[in-house]
């Protein structure tokens, strides 16, 4: 009845569990989701107000395909690579979408990609609906494991490898500068494409930045960048930066999909930035979300250190936390949510549903005192295994 393609369709398991967990008093760390109560309403009502002023009736009609060339200009010399132009730059409903075009550019059904063991579900569910066949590779606190990401780039071609270099999603982790060297090394011997997700990279709390992949090879990384995590989500307003052959191609693909995203969005977005709200912003939510994050490494340690490790991220919204036992953290989320806090098991972000036993804990979208609160409940329940067996068993979802 339905295209092939569609067969390996799933839905998201982060928006099954947000359903989950949109009840009173719940305290939830599932969500990638920035704290509502920090976006610049009034900058940006300030931006409407400029724009609509400066634009009127012109405000409202089409736009171009590859996005607003001053926006596109704004991207590439204030907040991309210094080589990158605006011609190498379009404007996507979010880094998804972008996400999702290149992968069509790219990737034919069968194609091989390359993912890391855990990486991005959304990631998963693109390649997925394109129909690639993935593989995935281990993955350390200093990035892939190159040994591993050779030894199959030399025994099969692989046509990309996704990556989410700067505090990644789900575990915090990033690129050390030998691994992207590494890294950009092999996809220039082996001659594979390298997307690069970059929705948090200005979301640095402490440490000195590291040069992107792109900066390190431009001619084979494709790079997407999000306004979602550092303005507001409900913009879906994101990016791509390429080799214009790419963007090219890309640009086709879009008008194919939706002739354009958002003029209105583009131009409040353009706005925004031209204001200089931006910084005053990143400064604010960077303050707040590093106090979050030094308030949930401190509570896993202070009430679960003997039952559960982490490393602590330098940034990003997550922290990655993997029990001493054996125990599924599936199991374990069924009698959490029942007590009133959430998480997302560890086994929705790999391949094949490996490491059962771990968790992804985001700490922007809670308040100190929440996140208090929430760790104190996960470890009762976790210190407590007769409880949560009686617990998960009677929970029905």
């Amino acid at each position: 009845m339905f295209a092939q393609r569609t067969i390996n369709l799933n839905s998201s398991f982060i928006r099954d569990i947000l359903a989950v967990t949109q009840q009173p008093d719940m305290i939830s760390f599932a969500g990638g989701l920035p704290d509502p109560e920090l976006f610049p309403v009034a900058a940006l009502q300030q931006a409407s107000m400029r724009m609509q002023q400066q634009l009127g009736n012109r405000l409202y009609q089409y736009s171009e395909t590859p996005g607003l060339l001053p926006l596109r200009r704004h991207i590439a010399e204030q907040l991309a690579d210094p080589e990158v132009h605006a011609e190498q730059i379009i404007i996507t409903t979010g880094s998804q979408q972008g996400l999702d075009l290149v992968v069509r550019c790219l990737i034919d059904p069968g194609d091989k990609v390359l993912v890391e063991a855990p990486t991005y579900l959304g990631a998963l569910q693109v390649l997925r609906a394109n129909q690639a066949t993935l593989i995935s590779i281990p993955s350390d606190e200093q990035g892939p494991d190159l040994e591993a990401l050779e030894a199959i780039v030399q025994r099969e071609p692989i046509r990309c490898f996704y990556t989410v270099t700067d505090f990644q999603n789900p575990t915090g982790a990033s690129y050390s500068l030998e691994r992207r060297k590494g890294l950009t090394a092999l996809a220039e011997r082996y001659n594979f494409w390298i997307l690069e997700d970059a929705p948090y990279s200005a979301l640095r709390y402490s440490g000195d930045p590291l040069p992107s992949l792109q900066s390190l090879l431009p001619e084979r990384v494709i790079h997407f960048g999000s306004f979602s995590k550092i303005i507001a989500p409900a913009l879906r307003m994101g990016w791509i930066s390429a080799p214009r052959e790419v963007i090219k191609v890309v640009e086709k693909l879009k008008q194919a999909a939706d002739l354009h995203s958002s003029g209105y969005d583009q131009q409040l977005v353009l706005s925004f930035l031209q204001s200089g709200a931006l910084e005053p912003h990143l400064e604010q939510i960077r303050s707040a979300y590093g106090e979050r994050l030094e308030a949930m490494a401190t509570a896993l340690t202070r009430n679960l250190s003997d039952s559960l490790h982490f490393t602590k991220p330098r940034g990003g919204m997550f922290i990655w936390a993997t029990l001493t036992s054996n125990e599924s953290t599936l199991e374990l989320f069924r009698a959490a949510v029942a007590e009133g806090v959430a998480f997302v098991p560890g086994e929705a972000f790999y391949v094949n549903g490996e490491s059962d036993n771990s968790m992804r804990l985001n700490f922007s979208n809670s308040s100190s005192a929440m996140i208090e609160e929430g760790i104190r409940r996960l470890a009762t329940l976790i210190n407590d295994s007769s409880r949560r067996e009686n617990t998960a068993s009677a929970l029905a979802y």
